[in-house]
């Protein structure tokens, strides 16, 4: 008899351990998935471009006339103008950590663009250098100079304000 219920309060320890771990894998996904959620409600919104840092280069405000418009919407498409004559639609989505964007452009002036692959997180090249309420940071990867430096040019935006604000 008092085998048996050291036997059960052994299962009772196992049960708890297997609850606790469920518990802490469940609580990372969610806060994972919070996470994912609270930057997608940050990101989704319509952004003015307003400065560009170049690879290694001072900081350099645009002209308002050449600068890019863009609206990203939760259903994980967007819009974008560039210097208010170019337009373009497509999709966007998050990498697997959320850190980086992949873009895939699916029309241009309302025409079709051909894309032969489907958008996945291995084409997410955009680094997200910052993201708030008001900022965006877009960082563009790339090889510059001669030598093919790898880096990036950070593009800066601000949030376009709305009605409820």
């Amino acid at each position: 008899m008092r085998q048996r219920c050291r036997q059960f309060g052994q299962l009772s320890q196992n049960a708890r351990n297997i609850y606790m771990k469920s518990f802490f894998i469940l609580a990372a996904f969610s806060s994972f998935s919070l996470m994912t959620d609270n930057k997608t409600n940050l990101l989704c919104q319509k952004w003015h471009e307003v400065g560009v840092k170049s690879f290694n280069k001072e900081f350099k405000p645009i002209d308002k006339r050449g600068a890019e418009t863009i609206t990203f919407y939760n259903d994980g498409t967007f819009e974008k103008e560039l210097y208010g004559t170019l337009h373009f639609k497509g999709h966007w989505l998050f990498s697997n950590d959320s850190t980086k964007l992949a873009f895939s452009i699916t029309e241009m002036n309302g025409a079709a663009m051909k894309n032969n692959e489907p958008l996945t997180n291995k084409y997410a090249t955009d680094s997200i250098i910052k993201l708030t309420k008001d900022t965006l940071i877009d960082g563009h990867l790339g090889y510059f100079g001669e030598k093919q430096i790898y880096g990036h040019d950070d593009i800066y935006y601000v949030r376009e304000k709305s009605a409820k604000d």
